[in-house]
């Protein structure tokens, strides 16, 4: 039996130029790329994901780019052709059936578990295994059917976060059944990912197109599609690199089979299929260095928008450097050297993240999809990227003044005799806890992200007036954080002799300028 074939099926989400939601099979978003404002999706984890397999299908049908002469050549035509397009998902067409006997797209033919599960677990958002109610009330014990769309847009994103924790259910495959190993991370989980977005989604893909300097085989291509799933032999797990960019694009998480009710699924065979590959060769993360453990991703903060992270994000390492930024602003390097594009372009860079708790498995604390208006000219030139960094450490100095004077505060209210009082244990956490209770900084920072946003915009044209202008809004953003927190503890001689002694202004030497 196969139904449901991916390149002809409408299931990708697209946006159009009159800003009209529609749907396309994977040959059609080609073919209209240059057509279509975006591919979105109301999960950030979804949209990144059908991204990543795009530019895998891309860098099988051009079979390169290899160098930038031929991006920039690619990139001139204006729009994908049909005929590479065409070609290539003609020759593959059986492997991308979303059901099929022995091949059924981004899962494992030929194979099942003693019993199947609900395919909620595929969707991070909904509430399955240790997931909380975050974004629905859903659960593992109701049924929860979806049309072949919804499902295999579900699957692919899954196959790229899968959460890791919780044991690998037993399997059978092809009449062989083998233990599997306990669940991992899928390939984007630990890391933000970030793309550039065009004017459309042809320039969106292309811009994001990294020159490939190996092949490697994508599972439809493979008469074994999990050939490189883990081993578990002897309670010794074995495991495989990345072996090239088109490999990690369509990492397999897991090894799953869908199975179809009609015209819906609701229930599945899963359980473990490859582990994350963690080495700095995804070309969408940055990668920095880390004192612990090397060189690692740079990761998704619950307390910190990406903004803040900025400058690590467009920083242009030095050469020999073990630290990588995503290589979608080198690709825009490249292209503004050679006048493909004009130096003030605009592209938006998005940044989409996804937090789970350390302390327990398969539990999803946040998701994130930010995005940052990004001049070309700010993001190749590396003198503006390193002045970007130390105006957001402006910042973070008058947020370190404000958690001080927010703590002295705190103490001051608590103890009426500060300076010779003898601080116990619950007499810390009380003032800790009334320091949290009033603190400034969500303000402050929630605040100055508008200022930031004319920053960036403002960096490339008049940098002189964009860093003053800076200054002035990081000071008076701090202050009026700070008199909003004071103002929460009332009115009392109690509060007043709290912050009699404490200044609400903010100076040069503050954020860490010299007076």
């Amino acid at each position: 039996m196969s139904e449901f074939n991916l390149i002809d099926e409408p299931w990708i989400p697209c946006i159009d130029m009159t800003n009209r939601k529609k749907k396309f099979g994977i040959r059609d978003a080609f073919i209209n790329a240059h057509k279509l404002q975006e591919v979105h999706d109301n999960s950030p984890l979804v949209t990144l994901s059908i991204h990543r397999l795009l530019l895998a299908i891309l860098y099988k049908a051009w079979e390169g780019p290899h160098n930038n002469a031929e991006w920039r050549k690619l990139y001139k035509k204006g729009q994908i052709e049909a005929s590479a397009i065409n070609k290539y998902l003609g020759k593959w067409y059986k492997r991308f059936f979303l059901f099929d006997d022995n091949y059924p797209f981004y899962q494992m033919g030929n194979f099942e578990t003693d019993k199947p599960v609900s395919v909620t677990r595929l969707a991070n958002e909904l509430a399955s295994g240790n997931n909380p109610t975050l974004f629905d009330h859903s659960n593992d014990e109701l049924d929860h059917a979806w049309p072949f769309d919804v499902a295999v847009r579900n699957l692919v994103a899954h196959q790229v976060f899968a959460l890791g924790g919780g044991k690998g259910t037993a399997a059978t495959i092809n009449g062989a059944t083998e233990m599997r190993p306990n669940l991992s991370d899928g390939i984007a989980v630990r890391g933000i990912n970030v793309w550039l977005q065009g004017d459309n989604l042809f320039e969106t893909l292309l811009i994001n197109l990294s020159t490939i300097d190996k092949d490697s085989t994508p599972p439809w291509e493979m008469d074994d599609p999990n050939k490189y799933r883990d081993k578990l032999l002897s309670d010794n797990k074995t495991t495989f690199p990345s072996f090239g960019i088109v490999d990690r694009l369509t990492w397999q998480s897991r090894l799953i089979k869908l199975i179809p009710e009609g015209k819906k699924v609701s229930k599945m065979y899963f359980t473990q299929g490859r582990s994350a590959d963690k080495s700095s060769g995804d070309f969408m993360k940055a990668y920095i260095n880390d004192k612990k453990e090397g060189t690692k991703a740079l990761t998704l903060s619950r307390s910190k928008a990406a903004w803040r992270d900025s400058h690590t994000i467009l920083f242009i390492p030095e050469e020999g450097s073990k630290e990588r930024r995503p290589e979608c602003f080198n690709l825009l390097d490249n292209a503004k050297e050679y006048e493909i594009i004009d130096n003030n372009k605009l592209y938006v860079t998005n940044i989409v993240g996804l937090a789970s708790a350390t302390s327990k498995a398969a539990k999803v604390l946040l998701w994130r999809h930010e995005k940052l208006p990004v001049p070309a000219s700010l993001a190749t030139n590396a003198d503006l990227v390193e002045r970007l960094g130390s105006l957001i450490k402006n910042s973070e100095n008058a947020a370190g003044h404000l958690k001080g004077r927010t703590y002295k505060i705190a103490t001051t209210y608590l103890t009426p005799y500060p300076d010779t009082a003898t601080k116990n244990d619950l007499m810390e956490r009380d003032i800790k806890n009334l320091a949290n209770a009033i603190d400034p900084c969500p303000a402050f920072w929630a605040n100055l992200e508008h200022h930031f946003l004319l920053l960036i915009s403002m960096l490339s044209d008049d940098k002189e007036s964009a860093t003053f202008s800076w200054y002035k809004s990081v000071k008076h953003e701090a202050q009026i954080a700070l008199e909003k927190s004071i103002n929460l503890l009332g009115t009392t001689a109690r509060a007043l002799r709290a912050t009699a002694r404490i200044r609400t202004n903010f100076t040069d030497s503050d954020i860490g300028l010299k007076e």
